[in-house]
């Protein structure tokens, strides 16, 4: 009930977005863990990525001030996360995929009067891209090939999951008749 209360807002889209970013909050302890799991390799260092964990749980009291404000945040947040991803995994895990559930975020999560704003983070996130592939310099991790071809695995599927939950959660959100409002 409390949490329920915490990621409802009267803006659909702000609402989708609130439960978006809990999902990825809550998911930040869980990656390095499964990870672990499946390779038995070392993710001391993966610990990193969880400083992104209270920005995603922030996005719904954010929401409460400036709907507009959350849903640039979990854009923003989310990108940041994954380019901070790549460099602490490391490339061969494939955590670039994560790029396109986030410029799926910055496509989906904004009204057509806010286009520009939508089209200003989707061009951020590619000039990131170009500018970072293949010139991330070398991981904190030292994993063998196999323990890479299990993250990539991981990651393909764990990218599929999400960009089909943000494609229901936000599509629900934008056809629930309020349009351009």
């Amino acid at each position: 009930m409390l949490l329920a209360r915490y990621l409802a807002h009267p803006d659909p889209l702000a609402a989708a977005g609130n439960i978006v970013a809990l999902v990825l909050g809550s998911n930040q302890p869980l990656y390095p863990l499964t990870l672990y799991w499946a390779t038995g390799a070392d993710v001391t260092g993966l610990f990193l990525v969880f400083l992104s964990a209270p920005c995603f749980l922030a996005i719904p009291f954010v929401a409460r001030r400036s709907s507009l404000a959350a849903r640039v945040m979990l854009v923003a947040v989310a990108s940041i996360d994954t380019f901070l991803s790549v460099k602490v995994y490391g490339q061969a895990g494939g955590n670039e995929l994560y790029l396109g559930p986030c410029l799926m975020l910055a496509a989906m999560m904004f009204r057509k009067r806010e286009q520009f704003l939508s089209l200003g983070l989707i061009a951020l996130i590619c000039i990131g891209l170009i500018a970072l592939h293949d010139r991330y310099g070398a991981s904190f991790l030292a994993w063998s090939a196999m323990d890479y071809a299990t993250m990539m695995n991981f990651n393909i599927f764990y990218v599929a999951i999400l960009t089909a939950f943000i494609g229901l959660s936000v599509g629900r959100a934008r056809g629930d008749g309020l349009g351009d409002a």
